[in-house]
């Protein structure tokens, strides 16, 4: 048991390795195109830094790097093996859809339940010509973000405790590693909410995973539920501002608001996505007794 522990840790370890290897590579491609354009940045690496091009082009090197190190940690260790990572799937279109609506519904009664508990107030932000296309880079930045982050924890990490210690392990252990790494975001660790949300909105992820038999679920709803909270809203997003259609501004306790860190530290979202679990643990339950009915009567 402790040996497949420590293989587990050391491939985890090394996918980290080509993560942080592709990410560096890209960003300095990225510093390199940034200079290229403005002459003036090379004065500084604080104005490259600075730089908005660079700040975008750093967040995508970022989540490339991520979605190429899992590939390529897979495709070495895992591809022949037998498990997947739970992108191959036969009703993808309809799992997505599932988990778009899903995340839509949950995130949409946590921001009006906070809304009419008081918690923030609402205001409608003044429609820019730019509005739009910053509101389409948030819904395609929040596509890299669902993507990256679902088949790090719930599609390579998740896969690979499965196969050696069971789906229980899995879970928990993709849970936990999915709320650690938001450990460095803004207002992360201002109160216990937002650990514990994270916590249950990545146990919400890998009982879907595991409950639609792939990623797409998981990705469909890690998806609607940045965007709507942070572009439509307008709540930080994990402690992070985005564009948004929406602005709140907080008028009660952090407990209540969520504070700095947004939505997802609110109580009031801890228990709606305590709900969203159950729901999807049922809704997969009736699916499974009504093929196991149909079935039985061919």
């Amino acid at each position: 048991m402790s040996l497949s522990v420590l293989t587990i840790l050391g491939k985890v370890l090394l996918t980290l390795v080509f993560i942080v290897v592709i990410t560096v590579i890209l960003s300095i491609v990225a510093a390199v195109i940034a200079i290229l354009k403005q002459p003036e940045l090379e004065r500084s690496m604080a104005a490259v830094a600075g730089d908005s091009f660079f700040i975008k082009a750093a967040l995508w090197a970022q989540i490339i790097g991520f979605i190429s190190g899992v590939f390529l940690s897979y495709g070495i260790f895992e591809r022949r093996k037998g498990w997947t990572l739970g992108i191959q799937s036969r009703h993808f279109a309809r799992r997505l859809g599932e988990g778009f609506v899903a995340g839509a519904l949950l995130i949409t009664v946590s921001c009006l339940s906070i809304w009419l508990l008081g918690g923030i107030n609402v205001q409608s932000n003044s429609w820019t010509e730019s509005m739009l296309a910053q509101l389409v880079g948030g819904f395609l930045l929040f596509i890299g973000v669902a993507v990256n982050e679902e088949l790090f924890a719930r599609g390579y990490l998740q896969g690979l405790v499965k196969e050696r210690f069971g789906t229980t392990a899995a879970i928990t252990i993709s849970t936990l590693v999915f709320a650690f790494l938001h450990a460095f975001n803004p207002g992360m660790w201002s109160t216990p909410m937002p650990l514990l949300n994270l916590i249950l909105a990545g146990l919400l992820f890998g009982v879907s995973r595991e409950l639609s038999k792939g990623l797409w679920m998981p990705i469909g709803m890690h998806l609607s539920w940045n965007f709507i909270q942070g572009c439509i809203f307008g709540f930080q997003v994990s402690g992070t501002p985005m564009p948004s259609i929406f602005k709140v501004q907080d008028q009660g306790s952090a407990l209540l608001s969520g504070g700095s860190f947004g939505a997802e530290g609110s109580l009031v979202t801890t228990i709606i996505l305590a709900v969203g679990i159950l729901l999807v643990m049922n809704y997969y339950g009736q699916l499974a007794r009504r093929q196991t009915y149909k079935k039985s009567l061919s």
